[in-house]
């Protein structure tokens, strides 16, 4: 029988999820209260009323995003309900949102991840490790939507997405530096000038890692550059930001089952050579007009991605290169129509050119002639894809009653791909010249375009039970579109994917509750996937896998005296196979591998003095399964961390996290494939100290 304490049992009994921003924590001060209006800007695609809103969202804002002073975004999504950034290497992850963790290219296509309201990757160009592309070391929130969206925000989002807001303009100036075991090093800088006409600022993050495991340091630097000002009756805001991460990457443990437990194994990296190495840029202006019963928002913007990393993971360990470059536009309008009707008109374009390569630079090393034979050197791939990615969609918000409104949205979307092969056809060596064993793993489609248009809506209900709770219901049809790698990276002779449009049909039903001391919400939710696309025992993408995703997330935030602060977040969930697609396997009833049924995270915030206070984090991660017929497992495990902070005076702080305080064996994420337990170790106790200073 699994073991529900230290944490889950404190979640099952009280039945709640902390979840809500400082801003809340702060509104039971001693013997006053104070009403604080927390408003979230991305589950409505606007300024939206937290518990006004229809559907599950977690807010994470600046003060608690400072306490955690996240190195990796693990960190932050923690303090989300029913997500999980199942940690890698370095920078790297894998993310979880009202699912299990997926792999391949569904693992970042059917998740929609936001800087600013604007997607990091473009559609049909994603990949898993995107997150490291945000600078959510210095961001002012992150709002993390639960649930299918396409109808709000077309596809990916059909699990759920994640938006990072950047550093607030007119915010205090502020500097830090951060400290920590195996020669890790970050600097964190703000920079503010409010003048007459223009508001400037500037936020910069530099870090260098040593890496924990052996060969596995990282070096990231991030910059973000922000200017406001009023243009006649518009108010336009500039963003822009540059990254670049410069990474030694280590690879699993494979040292056999619970190999993480050894101390002795934890510093391996089998993958000494392996690398990633990625730049990003990302430019918007952001126009925002009002005018009586009528509000435009029109916002341009500019990206571009430049990735490399060694396939440590595949025989022959080919190097991969992919990136793109991007325009697009988002236009919006609002007018209330009537008094008690509300109308949004909005339209998204994207357009993106794109590529690809795959280059293995010496014959295969391996004791099977087969896969000497079918993994040649040379070139695997080299593409060109130009994509066009245009939507419309409507909303519609009306007041029934006094009590209860109504919000009705739908999307068309329609995305074209122009793909061209820069290589010969078929599953040829780069030369032309055939593989053995009947061919060359890699296979090459011929040049073509394709064509997907979805449609996707969503009906919502909420009521207002009384001032300070909400009811809401709603249901979403959503999809996502075929990913590029899906359609043209293709294996053992698949010269045409065929595959369509996943499809999803979800259920959520809801109570919010914002009184003087607690902040507290309850969801219970059911997602049918269908059409999912798989790999075949011959790795070609197909369509026909079914899943069913159920749970229960609870979010309560409570301030239990003037000193003390809980904040719970946990989910009970389970996924499950619906049919028998994978390899003619028997997996109908089993549960999807690695897919936690309980997650839970639960913080105690103490202000001990004045000047010092006290934060306990306890993160339990249930067991799960490492593969589809369910036959091996990771047991789980708890992880406690205690931090404390000191106010030297009004504008400087020091602070210690001890990470791990336990010396828990634990692996930040599990897996068993080709007859081989893998894990990406968790580390052991460690410390990092920082010094900030406001001014």
């Amino acid at each position: 029988m699994r073991s529900l304490y230290p944490i889950p049992l404190f979640s099952l009994i009280f039945g709640f999820h902390f979840n809500v921003s400082a801003e809340q924590n702060a509104r039971a001060q001693h013997n006053s209260s104070v009403e604080v209006e927390t408003i979230v800007t991305t589950a409505n695609r606007g300024k939206t009323n937290h518990l006004d809103l229809v559907g599950n969202t977690s807010q994470i804002d600046q003060r608690a995003l400072e306490k955690v002073n996240a190195e990796h975004m693990s960190s932050i999504l923690k303090l989300a309900s029913g997500a999980w950034l199942s940690r890698g290497n370095g920078q790297e992850s894998l993310l979880a949102l009202r699912s299990p963790v997926l792999t391949g290219a569904g693992s970042c296509a059917e998740f929609l991840t936001l800087e600013n309201g604007i997607a990091l990757r473009a559609p049909g160009f994603c990949n898993v490790n995107q997150l490291f592309d945000s600078h959510f070391e210095l961001a002012s929130g992150v709002e993390v939507v639960k649930g299918a969206n396409s109808a709000r925000y077309g596809s990916n989002a059909i699990h759920g997405l994640v938006n990072v807001i950047s550093a607030q303009l007119n915010g205090p100036n502020k500097l830090s530096l951060d400290v920590g075991n195996d020669a890790y090093f970050r600097v964190n800088g703000v920079y503010n000038v409010t003048g007459e006409e223009v508001d400037f600022g500037v936020a910069t993050t530099l870090t260098s890692d040593g890496g924990f495991q052996h060969s596995s340091g990282y070096q990231q630097q991030k910059v973000s550059l922000a200017a406001a000002h009023d243009f006649k009756s518009w108010q336009t805001t500039h963003r822009l930001t540059v990254t670049q991460l410069d990474q030694e990457t280590a690879g699993y443990l494979q040292r056999g089952k619970n190999a993480y437990k050894d101390k002795s194994l934890l510093r391996i990296n089998d993958f000494p050579d392996a690398y990633r190495n990625s730049v990003s840029v990302r430019y918007s202006m952001t126009n925002d007009w009002q005018e009586e019963s009528v509000a435009w928002q029109i916002v341009p913007y500019l990206r571009y991605t430049d990735m490399d990393f060694l396939m440590h993971f595949l025989p022959g360990t080919p190097v991969e290169e992919n990136g793109h470059h991007s325009i697009g536009l988002q236009i919006s309008r609002i007018e209330q129509i009537l008094s008690s009707t509300r109308l949004k008109f909005g339209v998204d374009v994207d357009f993106s050119d794109g590529y690809l390569t795959q280059f293995q630079a010496s014959d295969t090393e391996s004791s099977s002639a087969f896969l000497r034979a079918v993994l040649p050197r040379g070139a695997h791939y080299d593409y060109d894809v130009k994509s066009r990615n245009l939507a419309l969609y409507t909303q519609v918000d009306h007041q029934l009653t006094d009590d209860s409104t109504i919000v009705a949205i739908a999307r068309f979307d329609n995305v074209q791909y122009d793909y061209r092969n820069n290589l010969s056809v078929g599953n040829l060596k780069s030369d032309g010249t055939e593989c053995g064993f009947g061919g060359c793993r890699y296979t090459r489609p011929e040049s073509q375009k394709n064509d997907f248009s979805n449609v996707s809506f969503s009906l919502g209900y909420i009521h207002q039970l009384d001032e300070s709770a909400r009811l809401f219901i709603k249901y979403d049809d959503s999809f996502r579109a075929p990913h590029t790698a899906e359609l043209y990276r293709l294996q053992n002779g698949q010269l045409t994917s065929d595959v369509k449009s996943v499809k999803a049909a979800a259920h959520e039903i809801g109570l919010r509750f914002d009184l003087q001391n607690v902040f507290a919400e309850v969801s219970l939710y059911r997602l049918k996937k269908s059409d999912g696309i798989y790999q075949d025992a011959n790795r070609q993408y197909l369509n026909g896998l079914d899943t069913l995703h159920r749970g229960v997330e609870f979010d309560v935030n409570w301030r239990l005296n003037k000193d003390l602060m809980a904040r719970l977040n946990t989910s009970v969930a389970t996924h499950r196979y619906l049919n028998n697609p994978l390899n003619g396997k028997l997996l109908k009833g089993n549960d999807v591998d690695t897919a936690p049924k309980l997650m839970s995270n639960l913080i105690f915030d103490w202000q001990v003095v004045n000047d010092i206070g006290v934060q306990l984090q306890f993160n339990y991660l249930d067991d799960y399964f490492l593969d589809a017929e369910n036959e091996h497992i990771y047991s789980g495990h708890t992880i406690v961390d205690l931090s404390a902070e000191w106010q030297l005076d009004t504008r400087t702080a020091v602070s210690v996290k001890i990470n791990n305080v336990l010396d828990t064996r634990y692996a930040e994420r599990a897996d068993y494939a080709f007859g081989n337990y893998r894990y990406f170790v968790g580390e052991p106790t460690n410390i990092n100290a920082s010094l900030r200073y406001q001014f």
